[in-house]
């Protein structure tokens, strides 16, 4: 049996943590609030194991606008597709399985910048993918940064780790799946390279699901191109602006905290339009996808509870009531798929981040924990 326990065990300077898991031994309370006694129990990590949820980016309420926005983008951490890595303490800093070119770039990075000692073994055994607008690239760099300080008996924020490898520039969303899932709503700021911090975070019910809309056959705007896609678009008007903030605060943030998930589902749908066909100009329509475009109007016509494109898409997503109805949509999608490319997937909402499992350590981690205690 495995015990779990939120704890702010990567940052002390941050409000929220990520899962501690143990998998050898009994029931072990792996973090308490001392934080010598977390930096012990870290020093006892030999091997861990990162689980960190997807992201589905919802849209943004503020872009830029330095007069009249808040708020900045809304978002909801996923339960799959997930990125999996498996680190190890050795002697020399290795990389295998999927995904190397960017690990070693975030390794590199983090072992000049923070001047790492102990070199650490990365194995990604499962990975988000790559531009079809699901936060790949925040999650991957949070893992490898958490695997890596950790296994140096180092601690830092969140905000830390995804300042030092370039991520959460226009949007907080994929840092804070990371640290906490849940609903999101980060801050809007005056320009592209500041922090955003987090406005709300609001549990999502459990009992919904999200169909997944798949078209392999396109990738989302990324890197350069959306650098310029940002520049060529600017900021929201304040008009746009007013309106966006209007239905999250009077209708989307209201409907989720009583779980009244249909008026929830409607104002996101409000949002993706609007946010959407003011992306038209470069991702040539309100969804990139023609045909995720095609199975969301179907969905948004029988009984789905909320429709979007997250992030740049190509992916598309479909919110509904519970998995009984996740089953029916997707099954009723399937028999309309004509084209090639499209595929579906149902996911949950996540309301944890990611977790780390401690599966090695030098010593039984209860008699580390009793041995101090005394």
């Amino acid at each position: 049996m495995v015990e779990q326990r939120r704890e702010p065990v990567i940052g002390t300077d941050d409000a929220v943590g990520i899962w501690i898991c143990v998998t050898i031994g009994a029931i072990v309370p792996i973090y308490n609030a001392s934080q010598s006694q977390s930096r012990k129990t870290m020093k006892l990590m030999q091997k861990i194991k990162v689980s960190a949820p997807a992201r589905l980016h919802l849209g943004f309420v503020g872009l830029l606008d330095q007069s009249a926005s808040r708020y900045g983008a809304v978002g909801l951490a996923i339960d799959h597709p997930a990125i999996v890595l498996e680190a190890d303490r050795d002697t020399a800093w290795k990389t295998s399985g999927l995904a190397q070119e960017k690990v070693r770039r975030y390794v590199n990075n983090l072992s000049t910048s923070l001047a790492l000692k102990q070199a650490v073994q990365i194995n990604v055994v499962d990975d988000i993918p790559e531009h079809v607008g699901l936060g790949s690239g925040t999650q991957l760099a949070m893992s490898v940064a958490s695997a890596c300080t950790l296994l140096n008996d180092t601690r830092l924020s969140p905000a830390r780790l995804s300042g030092l490898l370039g991520r959460g520039g226009r949007s907080g969303i994929g840092t804070a799946a990371f640290a906490q899932g849940g609903f999101l709503v980060d801050c809007n700021a005056k320009s592209a390279v500041e922090a955003r911090a987090i406005a709300a975070r609001v549990e999502f019910p459990a009992r919904c699901r999200i169909v997944l809309v798949f078209d392999d056959s396109y990738q989302g705007i990324h890197d350069e191109s959306e650098t310029i896609a940002f520049e060529n678009l600017g900021a929201f008007t304040p008009e746009l602006s007013s309106t966006l903030h209007s239905i999250l605060l009077d209708q989307v943030l209201p409907s989720l905290e009583q779980h009244d998930i249909t008026h929830f589902g409607r104002g996101i749908s409000s949002i993706q339009k609007k946010v959407g066909d003011f992306f038209s100009a470069v991702q040539g329509g309100r969804f990139l996808s023609p045909q995720v475009a095609e199975i969301l109007d179907y969905a948004e016509r029988n009984n789905a509870v909320g429709i979007g494109q997250s992030s740049w898409g190509p992916t598309g997503f479909i919110i509904v009531e519970n998995e009984t109805g996740a089953f029916n949509m997707k099954s009723n999608i399937q028999k309309r798929i004509t084209g090639t490319g499209v595929r579906l997937q149902i996911c949950r909402p996540r309301n944890t981040g990611a977790t780390i499992d401690i599966v090695d350590c030098d010593v039984e981690p209860q008699a580390a924990l009793s041995s101090e205690a005394n």
